[in-house]
């Protein structure tokens, strides 16, 4: 099956965007404009002092990709770079399992990235609110910051 646009990328609402802003103020500071949000909840945005940034949500990771919004439209249409920030075969994987996402969700990890266990694959994800994935993902990577690569972690989970 063919994906489209909308199968590579996630439209949260006002709700969601507003909780990523507090739960990732630590990383993106509070000045930005959000220019793009990927299925698998990362954003791309516009930061007040100038550059686009990309802020992977499962790792943590901000990094500049770009000088100017032209300059991250006009890389954003090369196919490498598609490959390398919306991961195309692994939504069409996670599409062809079933896991398909509904009007403001995005994919989510089982074990974020950011830990050993943490990897790219549909076993490994899940369709969930944005809302969810931009506010619990902000505050465990928050929280794990400075901490040495095998520290042992645990997490208790409240709903």
């Amino acid at each position: 099956m063919a994906l489209t646009w909308d199968d590579l990328i996630c439209k949260p609402d006002a709700e969601a965007i507003e909780a990523l802003a507090k739960a990732w103020e630590w990383r993106v500071g509070i000045a930005f404009t959000p220019l793009l949000f990927t299925a698998l909840g990362d954003m791309f945005y516009e930061a007040d002092e100038g550059g686009v940034y990309w802020l992977n949500t499962g790792t943590g990771e901000n990094d500049k990709v770009a000088e100017t919004v032209p300059e991250f439209n006009e890389l954003l249409r090369g196919k490498d770079v598609q490959d390398d920030w919306l991961l195309p075969l692994l939504i069409e994987a996670l599409r062809d399992e079933g896991k398909v996402l509904r009007p403001g969700e995005c994919y989510t990890y089982v074990t974020l990235p950011v830990f050993a266990d943490g990897v790219y694959e549909p076993h490994n994800m899940r369709p969930v609110p944005a809302i969810e994935h931009f506010s619990e993902t902000g505050e465990l990577i928050e929280a794990i910051q400075g901490l040495s690569d095998g520290t042992d972690v645990e997490f208790e989970v409240r709903h």
